[in-house]
């Protein structure tokens, strides 16, 4: 059986809010920060991003407080990063024992192949290496979701240009999916074709592990039979009957085999991220936190 026949027919198994106010944000404790050494434990900032909407600095010190080191934005708009120059946000984390490694974006190139369009793509890039980001990542579909293999192999062909552009700004480039993704188009998976039709020294996978198990795909099979393709990933766990995201640990995603998947799949970094919630925001990326510091299977 191919690699394309067999991911076709491969589905994934189970494995048998308030808003924080930001004076409680401080109150945030890391009681498995000691226990993680030197873990490179990362957080997409778009899983608190009603507080960082209220309280941008008192929440980034809570999430250096939790024990997180490395920091993933979203939101970039008009050469700054919460309101903040590059090199202002490069050194807010610093100041806090954290970096900035990746940013979600997104770019009008898709929509619109102009001059003007690609002028803020190398505006971004550049913003985004000022700010010591290594990764520059799309952030799922843009715009209108691609329904025709043609669009899925123009998207593709536009994802080499931007990852020769981000490879000349000193960045990788990585794409992030959702569940669109794995709907068959006359009988191909999407994300596949974007595998098969993309650069692999040029365009790298941000795989969401919880989007793919929850479209009952397997993001094992992926992980093994495209190797190397996957330079970052999101961790998150969901609950096997509603598909909402759960604490991790708590859910049906096969965590200890995606990270022993790591070295093979390529993985350099990793971002917690959690969209549902528990408890309240702050404190579900505690116990996300906590949960995998200690894990035996996280190695780094």
């Amino acid at each position: 059986m191919d690699r394309r026949n067999f991911l076709k027919t491969t589905a994934i198994t189970a494995v048998a809010s308030t808003v924080t106010p930001a004076g409680n944000l401080l109150k945030a404790t890391p009681a498995a920060s000691k226990q993680a050494g030197k873990k490179k434990i990362g957080i997409q900032l778009y899983s608190l991003r009603e507080d960082m909407a209220k309280a941008p600095d008192a929440t980034l010190e809570a999430v250096a407080k939790i024990g997180y080191s490395f920091i993933e934005t979203y939101g970039y708009a008009n050469g700054k990063f919460f309101g903040k120059t590059p090199k202002e946000f490069s050194n807010q984390l610093n100041g806090l024992g954290m970096k900035m490694t990746s940013s979600h974006t997104g770019f009008g190139v898709y929509a619109n192949d102009t001059t003007q369009e690609w002028d803020a793509v190398k505006k971004n890039m550049d913003d985004t290496r000022e700010a010591g980001s290594k990764w520059i990542v799309q952030a799922g579909y843009p715009g209108a979701r691609y329904n025709e293999l043609a669009q899925v192999e123009k998207l593709a062909d536009t994802f080499n240009r931007v990852g020769e552009l981000a490879k000349q700004h000193g960045l990788k480039f990585a794409y992030h999916n959702h569940r669109e993704e794995f709907r068959a188009i006359r009988n191909q998976i999407p994300y596949q074709r974007y595998l098969e039709l993309t650069d692999k020294d040029l365009v790298s996978f941000q795989m969401d592990i919880g989007h793919v198990a929850n479209e009952m795909a397997d993001y094992r099979a992926y992980l093994k039979l495209y190797p190397g393709r996957f330079g970052c990933l999101h961790i998150r766990d969901t609950d096997v009957i509603t598909k909402i995201a759960i604490e991790m640990g708590r859910g049906h995603v096969d965590l200890e085999t995606v990270y022993n998947l790591f070295p093979s799949a390529g993985v350099e970094d990793y971002y917690v991220e959690q969209e549902e919630y528990n408890y309240e925001p702050i404190e579900s990326l505690k116990r996300c936190y906590d949960f995998l510091a200690v894990a035996p299977f996280v190695k780094w």
